[in-house]
């Protein structure tokens, strides 16, 4: 039995798909592209492996009688619908994969041009140093008047404020240069056991001169006698930083605390409290810690908004972390905390 959609079955039977489909006079899908070989396209090679298969299994019902031409024709729809869903998801892959690689060319862009940046301030603090040294050093022998009294005293003052003016870059070159070692990776600890009840008395009595001066009472609390595995220096800096940012931002008559202790699950911890006039939610998270610290240097002319920063990567360094915070009854709370594992038996 033969006609327009029966084709002879010992013809059919002996014909691929393709020819058994042209024979029952129904159009052929186009050929199937070549995917391009990657790791990531294994998924549109398979479906595209079903397509072809579909495409047979339709050529070969469209090859028996006039009951399976709709089985056939159902096939070839799926089949086609199966070469397209290859094709989109063939073209989305290689999309995602064109996006995966803008993405690391950006991320090592940044890394370069973030150790470019630290190279630049560690290689200008460096050379800040020498004539800031050779500066001070003058003006402080012509503001003591080493050489002989000054014909004109507004010279002694004016010798005085260079001085001033040169300790106060002298200290902005040592953040600079700290923070640009620790963003390099340059910044190594030199771990000891440091006892953080010596720790916080000594950096109170530091303090105390500057506190004196902005009418500020400054005490330390310490529960215990808690002890750390740590670089004392970095611990040391960790808190003058933190009570020289909280004696900034505190009014006259106010208090700064300095807390040391071990804290919940046994991290040790550093922080130090205020009365001042709190951090504000627009500085909230700590990523944005430093408008809080540059916002008044302006009137001020007080440091650089870098202290939160050092402080900041010295403890990562530590494997700890620094966290700000508003008080119930007013003020702020800084507070870094370290790893259980970096306290020690006392």
């Amino acid at each position: 039995m033969s006609g327009p959609f029966c084709p002879p079955l010992d013809a059919a039977a002996s014909s691929p798909p393709e020819l058994a489909a042209q024979a029952a006079g129904l159009p052929l899908p186009p050929p199937l592209p070549l995917a391009r070989p990657t790791r990531s396209l294994a998924g549109s090679w398979l479906v595209a492996g079903l397509g072809s298969f579909g495409l047979a299994l339709a050529g070969g019902a469209l090859a028996g009688g006039p009951g399976a031409v709709a089985g056939g024709a159902a096939a070839l729809i799926a089949a086609s619908l199966l070469v397209l869903r290859s094709q989109r998801l063939e073209t989305a892959l290689r999309a995602a994969e064109a996006r995966a690689d803008a993405a690391e060319a950006a991320a090592r862009q940044a890394t370069a041009e973030n150790l470019a940046k630290s190279r630049f301030l560690a290689e200008m603090s460096h050379e800040l140093r020498t004539p800031l040294n050779t500066v001070m050093g003058f003006s402080e022998m012509m503001a003591d008047e080493v050489l002989g009294p000054h014909r004109v005293q507004a010279y002694g003052s004016y010798a005085r404020d260079i001085h001033a003016s040169g300790q106060h870059l002298l200290a902005l070159a040592d953040d600079l240069l700290d923070l640009a070692r620790i963003e390099s990776g340059h910044r190594t600890l030199m771990e000891t056991p440091v006892r953080l009840d010596a720790l916080a008395e000594d950096c109170v009595a530091m303090m105390r001169p500057l506190a004196a001066g902005a009418r500020v009472t400054l005490t330390a609390e310490v529960t215990g006698t808690p002890r750390l595995w740590g670089d004392e220096r970095a611990l040391r800096q960790i808190a003058l930083n933190l009570l020289a940012n909280a004696v900034k931002f505190t009014p006259h008559d106010g208090s700064v605390r300095l807390l040391a202790g071990l804290g919940a699950g046994g991290m040790p911890f550093v922080a130090v409290e205020d009365t001042g006039p709190g951090i504000t939610e627009r500085e909230l998270p700590l990523g944005a810690a430093h408008p809080r610290e540059s916002r008044l240097d302006l009137a001020t002319g007080r440091g650089a908004g870098l202290g939160l920063a050092i402080v900041r990567g010295l403890a990562g360094l530590h494997g700890g972390a620094l966290a700000l915070e508003r008080r119930p009854g007013g003020g702020t709370r800084a507070e870094v905390t370290f790893p259980p594992a970096r306290a020690l038996q006392s």
